[in-house]
Protein backbone atom coordinates (compact mmCIF):
# COMPACT_ATOMS: atom_id res chain seq x y z
CA UNK A 1 0.00 0.00 0.00
CA UNK A 2 1.25 3.32 -1.01
CA UNK A 3 2.02 5.83 2.01
CA UNK A 4 -0.34 8.94 2.03
CA UNK A 5 1.56 12.18 0.29
CA UNK A 6 3.45 14.18 2.76
CA UNK A 7 1.32 17.11 3.41
CA UNK A 8 2.42 20.99 1.63
CA UNK A 9 2.91 22.56 4.64
CA UNK A 10 3.71 20.81 8.54
CA UNK A 11 4.31 23.21 11.48
CA UNK A 12 5.11 21.63 14.54
CA UNK A 13 5.28 23.34 18.18
CA UNK A 14 6.77 26.56 16.42
CA UNK A 15 8.02 29.33 18.59
CA UNK A 16 9.28 32.57 16.86
CA UNK A 17 10.80 35.57 19.01
CA UNK A 18 12.45 38.71 18.69
CA UNK A 19 14.63 40.12 20.97
CA UNK A 20 13.31 37.04 22.83
CA UNK A 21 9.64 38.59 22.93
CA UNK A 22 7.86 35.57 21.44
CA UNK A 23 5.40 36.14 18.51
CA UNK A 24 4.14 32.86 17.78
CA UNK A 25 4.11 30.67 21.14
CA UNK A 26 3.75 26.88 19.66
CA UNK A 27 2.00 26.93 16.86
CA UNK A 28 1.20 23.71 14.59
CA UNK A 29 -0.60 23.71 11.00
CA UNK A 30 -1.32 21.21 8.79
CA UNK A 31 -2.11 22.42 4.93
CA UNK A 32 -3.22 19.23 2.94
CA UNK A 33 -2.25 19.57 -1.52
CA UNK A 34 -4.92 21.18 -3.17
CA UNK A 35 -5.93 23.03 -0.17
CA UNK A 36 -6.98 26.90 0.81
CA UNK A 37 -6.14 27.92 4.30
CA UNK A 38 -7.12 31.04 5.35
CA UNK A 39 -4.76 32.39 8.77
CA UNK A 40 -7.16 35.16 10.18
CA UNK A 41 -5.61 37.75 13.05
CA UNK A 42 -5.79 41.00 14.25
CA UNK A 43 -3.15 43.37 13.77
CA UNK A 44 0.05 42.47 14.93
CA UNK A 45 -0.94 38.74 15.58
CA UNK A 46 1.93 37.15 13.60
CA UNK A 47 0.29 36.66 10.77
CA UNK A 48 2.79 37.88 8.43
CA UNK A 49 5.55 36.22 10.82
CA UNK A 50 4.04 32.92 10.06
CA UNK A 51 3.74 32.93 6.11
CA UNK A 52 7.80 34.43 6.68
CA UNK A 53 8.26 30.86 8.29
CA UNK A 54 6.23 28.85 5.56
CA UNK A 55 8.39 30.32 2.72
CA UNK A 56 11.27 29.80 4.42
CA UNK A 57 12.17 33.22 4.25
CA UNK A 58 12.94 33.35 8.27
CA UNK A 59 13.36 29.98 10.39
CA UNK A 60 11.69 28.75 13.66
CA UNK A 61 13.24 29.89 16.90
CA UNK A 62 11.89 26.18 17.86
CA UNK A 63 9.48 23.41 16.84
CA UNK A 64 9.89 22.23 12.95
CA UNK A 65 8.84 22.99 9.86
CA UNK A 66 8.41 21.35 6.89
CA UNK A 67 7.37 21.70 2.92
CA UNK A 68 6.22 18.98 1.00
CA UNK A 69 7.57 16.35 3.86
CA UNK A 70 10.91 17.78 3.55
CA UNK A 71 13.22 20.85 5.36
CA UNK A 72 12.64 24.24 4.14
CA UNK A 73 15.47 24.16 1.65
CA UNK A 74 16.55 25.59 -1.82
CA UNK A 75 14.79 23.34 -3.44
CA UNK A 76 11.58 23.02 -1.55
CA UNK A 77 11.14 27.21 -1.50
CA UNK A 78 11.62 26.32 -5.32
CA UNK A 79 7.78 25.14 -5.00
CA UNK A 80 6.62 28.38 -3.26
CA UNK A 81 5.13 31.42 -4.88
CA UNK A 82 5.35 34.15 -2.38
CA UNK A 83 3.27 37.78 -2.54
CA UNK A 84 4.17 39.50 0.34
CA UNK A 85 2.07 42.81 1.79
CA UNK A 86 4.78 45.13 0.38
CA UNK A 87 5.41 44.64 -3.51
CA UNK A 88 8.57 43.05 -4.90
CA UNK A 89 8.17 44.55 -8.20
CA UNK A 90 10.68 47.76 -9.56
CA UNK A 91 8.79 51.08 -9.82
CA UNK A 92 11.07 52.29 -12.49
CA UNK A 93 10.83 49.02 -14.56
CA UNK A 94 7.93 48.38 -16.99
CA UNK A 95 5.81 45.52 -16.46
CA UNK A 96 7.78 43.66 -18.93
CA UNK A 97 10.82 44.12 -17.93
CA UNK A 98 9.51 43.01 -13.90
CA UNK A 99 8.40 39.77 -15.19
CA UNK A 100 11.42 39.05 -17.79
CA UNK A 101 13.28 40.31 -14.90
CA UNK A 102 12.46 37.26 -12.03
CA UNK A 103 11.98 34.51 -14.88
CA UNK A 104 15.82 35.55 -14.99
CA UNK A 105 15.88 34.83 -11.47
CA UNK A 106 14.13 31.64 -11.81
CA UNK A 107 16.00 30.30 -14.37
CA UNK A 108 13.35 30.19 -16.62
CA UNK A 109 13.43 31.06 -20.75
CA UNK A 110 12.56 34.46 -21.62
CA UNK A 111 9.37 32.63 -23.25
CA UNK A 112 7.66 32.02 -19.96
CA UNK A 113 7.33 35.79 -19.23
CA UNK A 114 6.51 36.24 -23.06
CA UNK A 115 3.11 33.93 -22.11
CA UNK A 116 2.53 35.81 -19.07
CA UNK A 117 2.26 38.93 -20.73
CA UNK A 118 0.17 37.58 -23.36
CA UNK A 119 -2.97 37.33 -20.75
CA UNK A 120 -5.50 39.66 -21.96
CA UNK A 121 -5.29 41.44 -18.32
CA UNK A 122 -1.74 42.06 -18.93
CA UNK A 123 -1.01 42.80 -22.34
CA UNK A 124 -2.45 46.26 -22.26
CA UNK A 125 -0.29 46.96 -19.17
CA UNK A 126 3.50 45.32 -20.47
CA UNK A 127 4.77 48.61 -21.06
CA UNK A 128 3.58 50.75 -18.24
CA UNK A 129 5.93 51.54 -15.32
CA UNK A 130 4.99 49.98 -12.17
CA UNK A 131 4.93 53.08 -10.23
CA UNK A 132 1.87 54.34 -12.19
CA UNK A 133 -0.29 51.13 -12.00
CA UNK A 134 -3.28 51.21 -9.53
CA UNK A 135 -3.03 48.99 -6.10
CA UNK A 136 -5.21 46.69 -8.32
CA UNK A 137 -2.89 46.28 -11.47
CA UNK A 138 -0.34 46.10 -9.71
CA UNK A 139 -1.31 43.32 -7.11
CA UNK A 140 -2.46 41.48 -10.23
CA UNK A 141 1.15 41.94 -11.68
CA UNK A 142 2.81 40.48 -8.59
CA UNK A 143 0.37 37.47 -8.83
CA UNK A 144 1.54 36.76 -12.33
CA UNK A 145 5.34 37.29 -10.68
CA UNK A 146 4.78 34.59 -7.88
CA UNK A 147 3.26 31.98 -10.41
CA UNK A 148 5.99 32.41 -13.15
CA UNK A 149 7.84 29.22 -11.65
CA UNK A 150 4.55 27.12 -11.37
CA UNK A 151 4.90 26.58 -7.30
CA UNK A 152 2.58 23.95 -5.93
CA UNK A 153 2.29 26.74 -3.00
CA UNK A 154 1.03 29.88 -3.04
CA UNK A 155 1.47 32.05 -0.06
CA UNK A 156 0.12 35.56 -0.19
CA UNK A 157 0.42 38.12 3.19
CA UNK A 158 -2.74 39.86 3.24
CA UNK A 159 -3.76 40.25 -0.76
CA UNK A 160 -6.70 41.98 -0.34
CA UNK A 161 -5.47 44.80 1.02
CA UNK A 162 -6.17 48.06 -0.51
CA UNK A 163 -8.25 46.53 -3.67
CA UNK A 164 -11.43 48.07 -4.87
CA UNK A 165 -14.77 45.93 -4.93
CA UNK A 166 -13.73 45.09 -8.70
CA UNK A 167 -10.30 44.39 -8.31
CA UNK A 168 -11.23 42.16 -5.33
CA UNK A 169 -13.41 39.68 -7.24
CA UNK A 170 -10.96 39.51 -10.24
CA UNK A 171 -8.59 38.51 -7.16
CA UNK A 172 -10.99 35.72 -5.50
CA UNK A 173 -11.84 34.19 -9.58
CA UNK A 174 -7.79 34.18 -9.98
CA UNK A 175 -7.38 32.43 -6.61
CA UNK A 176 -9.95 30.19 -7.19
CA UNK A 177 -8.63 29.11 -10.65
CA UNK A 178 -5.31 28.35 -9.13
CA UNK A 179 -6.62 26.34 -6.86
CA UNK A 180 -8.40 24.63 -9.47
CA UNK A 181 -5.44 23.80 -11.31
CA UNK A 182 -4.60 22.08 -7.60
CA UNK A 183 -2.49 25.03 -6.23
CA UNK A 184 -2.06 24.83 -2.91
CA UNK A 185 -3.15 28.22 -1.24
CA UNK A 186 -2.37 29.92 2.40
CA UNK A 187 -3.30 33.30 2.84
CA UNK A 188 -3.58 35.58 5.52
CA UNK A 189 -6.46 38.40 6.72
CA UNK A 190 -8.23 40.08 8.69
CA UNK A 191 -11.22 39.64 6.95
CA UNK A 192 -13.47 36.59 6.91
CA UNK A 193 -15.66 37.06 4.00
CA UNK A 194 -12.27 36.71 1.98
CA UNK A 195 -11.72 33.38 3.37
CA UNK A 196 -15.32 32.69 2.51
CA UNK A 197 -14.79 33.79 -1.28
CA UNK A 198 -12.61 31.25 -1.37
CA UNK A 199 -14.04 28.53 0.24
CA UNK A 200 -11.27 28.48 2.67
CA UNK A 201 -9.99 26.79 5.68
CA UNK A 202 -9.59 29.05 8.81
CA UNK A 203 -7.30 29.36 11.06
CA UNK A 204 -7.35 31.96 13.68
CA UNK A 205 -3.66 33.41 15.78
CA UNK A 206 -4.83 34.45 19.16
CA UNK A 207 -2.39 35.03 21.94
CA UNK A 208 0.60 33.38 19.26
CA UNK A 209 -1.27 30.40 19.08
CA UNK A 210 -3.10 28.84 15.81
CA UNK A 211 -6.85 26.93 16.42
CA UNK A 212 -7.72 24.61 14.87
CA UNK A 213 -9.06 24.69 11.28
CA UNK A 214 -12.35 25.11 10.08
CA UNK A 215 -14.32 26.02 7.52
CA UNK A 216 -15.07 29.83 6.71
CA UNK A 217 -18.45 29.21 6.39
CA UNK A 218 -18.40 27.24 10.16
CA UNK A 219 -17.06 30.32 11.88
CA UNK A 220 -19.61 33.47 11.94
CA UNK A 221 -18.80 37.75 12.86
CA UNK A 222 -19.73 37.58 16.56
CA UNK A 223 -17.38 34.61 17.35
CA UNK A 224 -14.76 35.58 15.38
CA UNK A 225 -15.08 39.26 17.02
CA UNK A 226 -15.56 37.78 20.81
CA UNK A 227 -12.29 36.11 20.45
CA UNK A 228 -10.35 38.85 18.98
CA UNK A 229 -11.78 40.91 22.35
CA UNK A 230 -11.18 37.79 24.58
CA UNK A 231 -7.82 36.59 23.15
CA UNK A 232 -8.92 32.96 23.42
CA UNK A 233 -10.40 30.18 21.92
Amino acid sequence: MNAPPAPVVALAGVVKAFDHRPVLRGVDLRVERGRAVAILGANGSGKTTLLRLVAALTAPTRGTVALFGQPPGREMRRRVGMVPHESLLYDNLTVAENLRFFAGLYGLPAARAADALAQPALAPLAGRRVRVLSRGQRQQVNLTRALLHDPDLLVLDEPYTGLDVTAAARLTDVLRAERGRGRTLLISTHDLEEARALDAEVGVLLGGRLTELLSAHALDHARLAAWYRDGRR
